[in-house]
């Protein structure tokens, strides 16, 4: 389903500490499946502020990416959620 897109949210579970390898195995996996062109970053705050801070969970998220081209990190980032929103 090609129009179907995934934000990128709310990782760990209720009760558990914010954990950067169980989370980052959940996002490279989400990535694998749908593709940059319909993953965003989505930061879930100020609920997700419970289990990590703003700036770490985008640095978190930024680190599970880092292997990934310029333009891959510029569409979870900014391009994805741009073109579906139609800004």
């Amino acid at each position: 389903m090609d129009h179907v897109h995934l934000k990128i949210s709310e990782l760990g579970l209720a009760g558990a500490a914010w954990d950067y390898l169980d989370n980052r195995r959940v996002v490279r996996e989400a990535i694998e499946i749908f593709g940059f062109a319909r993953c965003m970053f989505a930061s879930n705050f100020p609920v997700a502020g419970l289990r990590i801070d703003y700036v770490a969970q985008v640095s978190a998220i930024a680190h599970m990416i880092q292997d990934c081209s310029s333009t891959e990190r510029s569409a979870l980032f900014h391009d994805t959620a741009k073109r579906f929103y139609r800004l």
